[in-house]
């Protein structure tokens, strides 16, 4: 989520953790990264307690993947700066704080935070404190019963109900709260690094937000962008009792893949753009000195499948962004995905599509109203005109005139997909006044980009 003015990363994200050891009593700050059960490498802490990273020489002969564009398998056994790929993963803001008060760690200790909870990330790999392998894992699952996943809602994953001995491991970077599950036939259980989660549980952490990131999400895959598959719900009635409804989003993982032959979920590797960059979390932001739309371009050109695909994508992610009203859209959300017969990534889906102005309209939110990433130089949307969409254009690589009839195509067409996504969500769920002020900031924003382009 955007920061509440002056500052960036003023939300929180969660997930559920138990209170363990601290950093003390881990007596280490190396780890093993993991792809299942093969040894990727060596995890380290250096004396300015930055992450360094060495493959594993057994990965590298049967031909492993690269962790990261960041840190190519050429370089071989030679250890690499990592910090920026492997504190990626980490959560950030308050959910980070509190996080790293129940495992007794300081905040800015990334390796030990890491080796913590670095069994279920994002991606493909897991990172264990030395000593301990995936096969350990297994036999740590723990089952929940439909209100222990209840609790959880509650609580935004601040309490789950542990019951062994055993320390659960799954991070999420990012600063929106948030946690993992595993969502299969056996009901709901919690991950680690030997059972992937399938689902991405997100809160309510201001008024009307998932309502808000519902529906950016279903308008644009109605549009035709790829987005991730998400659910609205709300927890019964009964399980808070004189509590206003609880709403929360069910996302499916796009990184994680069915075996056929097992039945159970397999870990796809991806990197954001931010680690494929080798720019650290903190630098998301274009204008705080994060990767630009041109270094986006150049990237997606040189590294992934069909970058001629994945340069149109970006661009209609971007229009819609400003249409949409989302100004945080920034280099973390945007994401490669690596299949298993496959070392050239492609975009994922897109994911954390929300319209900023309607939650600072409605929510009572104070967002910052500036664009993550500058359209044509321009970080303030009323200064996105003509001359920034072909400035836009020509970061992109493609011809200004398609560039403006493609902005022109999705202005037009938004107020009536979002008008349909309304009515479908109105009548699957539910009807709130502030509802329809979506629509209306919509037909506002695309209206003005209409009169803009002339």
């Amino acid at each position: 989520m955007p920061h509440l003015q002056p500052s960036r990363c003023q939300s929180s994200a969660g997930a559920g953790f138990r209170s363990v050891p601290g950093r003390q009593q881990l007596m280490t700050a190396t780890g093993t990264v993991w792809w299942g059960n093969q040894r990727v490498g060596t995890l380290r802490e250096d004396q300015h307690r930055l992450l360094r990273f060495r493959y594993d020489r057994s990965w590298l002969k049967r031909g492993g993947f690269a962790v990261s564009i960041s840190l190519p398998v050429a370089l071989g056994e030679q250890e690499q700066d990592a910090h920026s790929y492997f504190s990626g993963l980490l959560p950030e803001g308050e959910t980070r704080l509190r996080v790293c008060r129940q495992l007794g760690l300081n905040s800015d200790d990334d390796a030990g935070l890491l080796l913590a909870i670095g069994g279920d990330c994002a991606g493909a790999l897991s990172v264990l404190p030395d000593g301990i392998t995936p096969e350990a894992e297994a036999s740590a699952a723990e089952s929940l019963s439909p209100e222990d996943f209840q609790q959880m809602i509650l609580t935004r994953g601040a309490r789950s109900p542990f019951r062994s001995e055993r320390r659960q491991r799954f991070s999420l970077a990012g600063a929106q709260e948030k946690f993992t599950i595993v969502q299969d036939r056996a009901g709901y259980r919690l991950p680690n690094a030997a059972l992937p989660s399938t689902h991405l549980v997100k809160f309510e952490t201001v008024p009307h937000v998932c309502f808000a990131e519902y529906m950016a999400t279903r308008i644009a895959g109605s549009l035709g962008l790829p987005t991730v598959a998400v659910d609205y719900c709300v927890l019964p009635e009964s399980a808070a009792p004189g509590q206003p409804p609880q709403p929360y989003l069910m996302l499916e993982r796009y990184d994680r893949l069915q075996d056929p032959a097992s039945g159970g979920m397999q870990r796809l590797h991806q990197e954001d753009l931010t680690q494929a960059l080798a720019y650290p979390s903190s630098l998301k932001y274009e204008y705080e000195g994060g990767p630009s739309m041109a270094d986006i371009v150049t990237l997606l050109r040189e590294s992934v499948d069909r970058p001629v695909n994945a340069v149109t994508q970006l661009r209609d992610w971007q229009i819609f962004n400003v249409l949409i009203g989302n100004w945080d859209g920034h280099a973390k959300n945007l994401a490669l995905l690596y299949q298993t017969d496959s070392s050239v990534p492609s975009l994922t889906p897109f994911y954390d599509l929300i319209s900023i102005e309607y939650i600072n309209r409605v929510g009572g939110a104070r967002y910052a109203r500036e664009m993550a990433l500058a359209v044509g130089g321009q970080y303030t949307p009323e200064r996105i005109g003509i001359q920034a969409w072909r400035t836009f254009a020509s970061d992109l690589g493609v011809p200004a005139r398609a560039l403006l009839d493609r902005v022109r195509a999705m202005a037009s067409a938004l107020p009536d997909h979002a008008q349909q996504a309304l009515a479908d969500f109105q009548h699957r769920h539910h009807r709130h006044p502030v509802h329809n002020e979506l629509l209306r900031m919509i037909e506002r924003r695309c209206r003005w980009v209409l009169q803009a382009l002339g």
